[in-house]
């Protein structure tokens, strides 16, 4: 990317992380809560990590990542040292979590009993309880991941009781509109 790309994309990053953290502030305020207790997570699949660690210094402090070798190949280009939280957003093969056990705060995307036991098994190996978030299928919808939400309370009763996991949540993507509109694009 050259220089001017990124100075474009600098001032895009400024410009939206801005917007995005007033709307936070505004809509924390009229449903009562404090903008501080609203987390920010910017998904940065195909983002360069230039791009990444810019918005790291306008303030941003989560990010997640969808694609293990992705994260991988960004990781030792990250400022970490300034707070970050990196964070996996997607499918997630029981194979991969070897290599991201000990670099992701959470892991927001267990769908089944298979991997929340390997996640447990690495993090128990490591020392350390892992954050999860159980990702469910709220459209039913074919191309998403994710549990069916009749699967939920079985699954949770398997998973609660592994040693090296903390399930602190759901993560949820809602359905694709079914019209095509210009609000869907």
């Amino acid at each position: 990317m050259t220089e001017k790309c990124f100075e474009e994309r600098f001032r895009d990053v400024e410009e939206n992380y801005k917007v995005i953290t007033n709307r936070i502030a505004e809509a924390a305020v009229r449903s009562g809560r404090k903008p501080e207790d609203v987390t920010f997570l910017a998904a940065t699949k195909t983002v360069p990590a230039e791009v990444i660690n810019h918005a790291i210094g306008c303030g941003l402090r989560f990010i997640g990542e969808n694609r293990v070798q992705e994260f991988m190949d960004k990781y030792e280009k990250i400022d970490w040292d300034k707070g970050v939280s990196g964070q996996i957003i997607g499918r997630l093969q029981t194979n991969k979590v070897k290599y991201i056990i000990d670099k992701v705060d959470c892991i927001q995307s267990v769908d089944s009993v298979k991997l929340a036991k390997e996640i447990s098994r690495l993090a128990e190996k490591i020392g350390r309880k892992m954050p999860v978030l159980i990702e469910v299928n709220i459209g039913g919808e074919e191309s998403k991941g994710g549990i069916e939400k009749a699967a939920l309370p079985e699954l949770l009763e398997e998973i609660a009781v592994l040693p090296g996991i903390q399930v602190n949540g759901l993560m949820a993507i809602p359905p694709i509109c079914a019209e095509k509109s210009a609000l869907c694009n």
